[in-house]
């Protein structure tokens, strides 16, 4: 990985450089305190972006659009946590935020990616016979208009155990849907055809072995089609992959 040395403290507040897409400042700070979790944030002026603790194999995902199962890379790099702290000089939609961190991660850990497409078996979110069981959601009007994030998609547990979405497209419940337990190695794929964002809950109990054995249906499966109207189907269809081919520890810039 290009044989840069791990920092440990603030990198300098300074412009990320003159290419185009590019945020207006940033810093990036490798965190140390060894907690688990972290956030991401993209607040509704569309100006800043945040993130606490987080992996950088997140941060790629948020970047790039992608799941968890869809990037592959050095396991060690992809698990280091920072903070970053950016602001682009002007309010951005999600496609434009998204090109800012690309080119941030590109600037600071002189990040290289190589995309591959492959047919492999995925599952198909869909609308189950009896019609969707969703509630259109009543936030303003371009309210999530940001990219997604772990934090963002995946829904607000409470202690009673029930998943809570707000503000939810059918993309962002299945990019969640995508990082959790129970779906093996596939990704969930959108094909409902519901535009618009909705408010909805999900509770199913999480059988953990059944999750790790890999079984045909998890109660995920079930809870999906009895509560929201949905269905996952298993079929095959082209999913892009990610491969980090280098990657560098960021330096003082």
């Amino acid at each position: 990985m290009g044989g840069a040395v791990a920092i440990a403290g603030l990198l300098a507040f300074a412009p990320c450089g003159a290419r185009a897409q590019a945020f207006e400042v940033a810093s990036i700070r490798l965190n140390k305190t060894g907690i688990r979790g972290g956030s991401a944030d993209f607040p509704r002026g569309g100006e800043r972006f945040t993130a606490t603790n987080m992996p950088f194999g997140a941060l790629v995902l948020i970047a790039y659009n992608v799941t968890v199962r869809q990037l592959s890379g050095p396991g060690d790099f992809l698990s280091e946590k920072y903070d970053v702290a950016a602001k682009a000089g002007h309010a951005a939609g999600p496609d434009e935020m998204r090109r800012m961190l690309q080119a941030l991660l590109a600037d600071r850990f002189k990040l290289a990616i190589r995309r591959e497409t492959k047919e492999v078996p995925v599952y198909a979110l869909t609308v189950g016979k009896g019609g969707a069981k969703l509630r259109r959601s009543d936030s303003p009007e371009g309210w999530a208009e940001a990219p997604r994030t772990p934090s963002g998609a995946g829904g607000i547990e409470p202690s009673s155990g029930r998943l809570v979405f707000k503000n939810e497209s059918m993309g962002d419940f299945a990019w969640a849907l995508s990082r959790m337990a129970g779906f093996g190695d596939r990704v969930v794929v959108d094909h409902t055809g519901l535009k618009g964002r909705y408010d909805f809950e999900l509770t199913f109990e999480r059988n953990r072995a059944a999750q790790e054995s890999g079984i045909e249906d998890p109660p995920i499966f079930s809870a999906i089609e009895e509560e929201l109207g949905l269905k996952l189907e298993s079929t095959k269809r082209p999913v892009e992959f990610l491969i980090v081919e280098h990657v560098e520890w960021p330096s003082e810039n």
